[in-house]
């Protein structure tokens, strides 16, 4: 909106100078000349239409290629940022740091590998449609998660610290993943 503003803006100036210029030096135009100026103003206006309608047809084929995957990554990186979270609280309870979390809301332990599974989709097969820095997110993500669980596994690092960690590295992504999400479909443009 704002550069449309802009836009009608410095159009209406420039006219205005250009319809000044033409009193000031008292050049004649006869009608055939202006008809011919109109149709010039017309073509060109048209064809930066056409253009940007092209650019805008492009831009929403490729949010509907995408947005299956990019939803459901998105909703399974909350399901992992959840499910840590309910984990990391099982833990402070059990050094009595907190309450215990509810057991109803335990989540189920396939938000992992479900999630695993979406993320080496979109690295492996979309990685053509997605930008590339959101592609380089995902890898660092993936790259710092398995450190820290190759981290538990081998050398025994703490349950609590290897949780916040990976909450933290998650929380990133899905900011990342959200701002993708927002560019791609178009929500900022709005």
């Amino acid at each position: 909106m704002f550069k449309f503003l802009v836009g009608c803006f410095i159009g209406f100036f420039g006219g205005f100078v250009l319809f000044v210029l033409m009193l000031v030096s008292d050049t004649k135009f006869d009608m055939p000349t202006v008809t011919n100026l109109i149709i010039a103003a017309a073509t060109a206006m048209a064809t930066i239409i056409h253009f940007s309608s092209i650019r805008q047809q492009r831009k929403d084929r490729l949010w509907d290629i995408n947005k299956p995957i990019l939803l459901g990554l998105s909703q399974s990186l909350s399901a992992v940022i959840k499910a840590s979270e309910y984990y990391l609280q099982e833990e402070y309870a059990s050094y009595r740091l907190c309450d215990a979390p509810n057991p109803n809301d335990k989540p189920d332990l396939k938000v992992y590998k479900e999630f695993s599974q979406k993320r080496e989709y979109a690295l492996e097969v979309y990685k053509v449609f997605m930008d590339k820095e959101l592609m380089d997110a995902l890898k660092e993500a993936k790259r710092i998660n398995e450190n820290i669980d190759h981290g538990v596994s081998e050398y025994g690092v703490d349950h609590i610290s290897a949780y916040e960690d990976s909450i933290s590295t998650n929380q990133d992504l899905q900011l990342k993943l959200g701002f993708f999400i927002a560019k791609m479909s178009g929500v900022n443009d709005i």
